[in-house]
């Protein structure tokens, strides 16, 4: 119940934040057509400056419960001292799964579904949790969980019969800005890690529905980053992945969002897309025509583009 009403909070938050910072953050432009766009995409979307009014935000703190046996199927596995992954699947490319919840909820039983269907399609999947803002996470802290789990996945996947060259970072909603984040950063964050530091990196990066350019999400992330940027901006600037572009050159990156997604615009993926392509990224958007935030989550929705996504 606590999880449901803080993920209201956050949903209604989120859309007033960004539906009136995205256009402020993000440069006017118009996202050009891309050549590597799918068929699945529609109308382009115009990103303009307007003046707007200032937005007040309430952060409420969030309790939730720590899930300490694995789903069926899964091995739960600790990465950290604290934190441990659900493993599914044998054989095939390795993903990293990031759940959803405004880095402020959420844990990896919300995207337990998602991982099975990856895993049936012949992948070992890393199912990972992370520190939530009012949970002993935030900046640095979530990120360095995120690319603990990304580093252990590399180093233990060959025991259940995974490729380490195939690293397929995925991620949900907050989660897919997570994954962005240290399928670029490369070795940026080190945490409290059960491996030693090595330096395999994300082959591919899958998006859905991420808020990825967190500058145009203002006052509701200040609590994350613990800091307002105008007196201290170095953790924004860390904690967003366009800082990092043009590192990881040859990572493949497969973004999609729905065209009715009331919670995460679908602006935030169009410009993300532009910006990769502007620095010469593989990089592919698909706007499914109809879908909300929850549909692009749905392994079973639209023919499973997620999960195609994921395994290539």
């Amino acid at each position: 119940m606590r999880r449901t009403a803080a993920l209201a909070v956050f949903a209604l938050v989120f859309v007033a934040c960004s539906s009136n910072s995205v256009a402020t953050t993000l440069p006017a432009t118009t996202v050009p057509p891309n050549t590597s766009s799918t068929t699945a995409a529609t109308s382009t979307t115009s990103l303009t400056t307007t003046s707007l009014p200032a937005t007040t935000v309430t952060t409420t703190t969030v309790t939730t419960t720590t899930v300490t046996t694995p789903p069926p199927g899964a091995v739960h596995v600790p990465f950290t001292s604290t934190l441990s992954l659900d493993i599914y699947g044998s054989g095939g490319p390795t993903v990293v799964l990031f759940h959803g919840g405004g880095w402020v909820t959420g844990s990896p039983a919300d995207i337990a579904p998602l991982a099975e269907a990856i895993a049936q399609r012949s992948a070992v999947v890393f199912n990972a949790p992370y520190r939530l803002t009012f949970e002993g996470g935030g900046f640095p802290m979530t990120f360095e969980d995120a690319a603990c789990a990304v580093r252990f996945a590399a180093a233990h996947t060959a025991e259940y019969g995974g490729d380490p060259d195939r690293l397929i970072v995925v991620g949900y909603s907050a989660g897919a800005q997570i994954a962005a984040v240290v399928a670029l950063a490369g070795d940026t964050f080190d945490g409290d890690c059960l491996v030693e530091m090595n330096d395999t990196l994300p082959t591919r990066l899958v998006g859905l529905a991420g808020p990825y350019n967190t500058d145009a999400l203002g006052p509701l992330l200040e609590p994350f980053f613990g800091t307002d940027p105008a007196v201290d901006p170095e953790p924004w600037r860390l904690g967003n992945p366009l800082t990092y572009l043009g590192r990881n050159p040859d990572l493949v990156v497969r973004l999609i969002h729905g065209d009715q997604d009331q919670i995460v615009p679908l602006v935030f993926s169009q410009y993300f897309e532009q910006q990769l392509s502007d620095h010469g990224y593989d990089v592919t958007l698909t706007v499914v025509p109809g879908a909300d935030h929850g549909d692009i989550a749905d392994p079973a929705a639209y023919g499973g583009l997620a999960v195609d996504a994921a395994v290539g």
